[in-house]
């Protein structure tokens, strides 16, 4: 099982790789894009920030399950 901690760091991981390559492409669109994905996880990218505060849900399934 996928520890919060794993998911946090892969998460964090795909949104540094994600903004480089989007600057790299030179694309003002793209570039715009990398400013979004920055400013949605600016705070778990700064090094300043030593905690972070985080809601998880567990998945309740459909309706439909019984």
């Amino acid at each position: 099982m996928v520890t919060l901690e794993e998911t946090c760091l892969k998460t964090t991981d795909w949104s540094i790789d994600r903004i480089h390559t989007l600057c790299e492409s030179n694309n003002f669109t793209s570039i715009e894009d990398a400013f979004a994905i920055h400013g949605e996880f600016c705070e778990w990218l700064d090094p300043n920030f030593l905690t972070h505060d985080i809601i998880s849900l567990e998945y309740i399934g459909d309706k439909h399950d019984d």
